[in-house]
């Protein structure tokens, strides 16, 4: 008798786990349609910006379900674009426009779906280097260790391209390879003897850095800037104003990028737009999660865009006068 109730209430048990999961499977298929957000390390920037946009869209846009994704940064983001595995990304200016055109590690392998969505905020360049290391000029960093981020990652694409301008090749210094946490540490333990960050002005990462006393930033001269910017319409000049780190008498000039949310042309003209829309709808809520999405403005929105805006994009951009 109480074997026959066990089995009974064993069989019960099993039934309701099945149905449980058929339940679950129902509400999961409701739940709407996934949107990944590629983003970086979790040390950077990146991330924390695409986790406030997955979560605006999940409180703001009814049948999505939106979350950001770790990655190795903005080149492996336009791969993945365009092999379906995100469907948006955070992506810096030149890496974009490599992977767009098929330049440099995109070589024979363009991402030609790639569409822009927005300039997100505006990243100089930094140009950190440890005060022991003996580097008073972008010159000296010749035979220097450098920490340039994930393999053929953003980090790596853009320190390439500023030290190219000063003659210095991949082979004229060592790459150390790592995340933008292990850059931080390595500048602070000395295992690296320099690292160019493009951020925003005023970087938590950056004054921290600064903080230690060990690192000072190096500026670029007036020349090679231009000449980078005439050659790559994707920068422009910038200044890091004096004060804006502790000990940073004096402004150190550099160039700027754009970091910007990409997505790809098969995206829905009806899904951009709206995702566009309520980027600026609500971005006084972005602002409270990052104090980037302060520079995030309709007015620049194609600031640095180095692809074609996606229709849905553009629809509100012409709707609000800045197309």
């Amino acid at each position: 008798m109480r074997k026959g109730i066990l089995v009974s209430f064993i069989g019960v048990l099993l039934l309701s786990f099945v149905l449980s999961g058929c339940s679950s499977a129902e509400s999961g298929s409701s739940e709407g349609e996934f949107l990944r957000v590629g983003t970086a390390s979790m040390g950077g920037n990146f991330f924390p910006l695409g986790a406030a946009i997955a979560q605006m869209v999940n409180d703001e846009m009814d049948g999505y379900n939106a979350s950001a994704q770790a990655t190795g940064g903005s080149s492996e983001n336009a791969n993945f674009l365009g092999s379906g595995d995100l469907e948006f990304a955070l992506i810096q200016s030149s890496p974009l426009k490599n992977a767009y055109q098929g330049k440099e590690k995109f070589d024979g392998r363009a991402v030609e779906s790639l569409r822009g969505v927005t300039a997100i905020y505006f990243n100089s360049f930094h140009i950190l280097v440890r005060k022991d290391a003996g580097v008073e000029t972008i010159e000296d960093l010749k035979g220097k260790k450098i920490a340039v981020g994930p393999v053929g990652g953003g980090i790596q694409v853009n320190t390439n391209k500023l030290l190219g301008v000063y003659g210095i090749s991949p082979e004229d210094y060592e790459a150390v390879h790592g995340t933008r946490q292990d850059a931080t540490e390595g500048l602070k333990t000395g295992r690296v003897d320099a690292h160019i960050y493009a951020t925003g002005i005023g970087s938590s990462q950056v004054t921290d850095l600064i903080n230690t006393g060990e690192v000072k930033l190096i500026s670029m001269d007036q020349a090679t800037i231009e000449k980078m910017v005439e050659e790559n319409p994707d920068f422009g000049e910038g200044t890091i104003p004096a004060g804006t780190y502790e000990g940073q008498d004096e402004p150190v000039e550099t160039i700027r990028g754009s970091s910007l949310l990409v997505t790809t042309e098969d995206m829905s003209e009806d899904l951009v737009y709206e995702l566009t829309k309520k980027i600026f709808e609500n971005i006084e809520t972005l602002q409270g999660h990052h104090k980037y999405f302060k520079q995030t403005k309709v007015e620049d929105a194609t600031k640095g865009m180095s692809v074609p805006l996606h229709p849905g994009a553009k629809k509100y951009f012409e709707e609000v006068g800045t197309q």
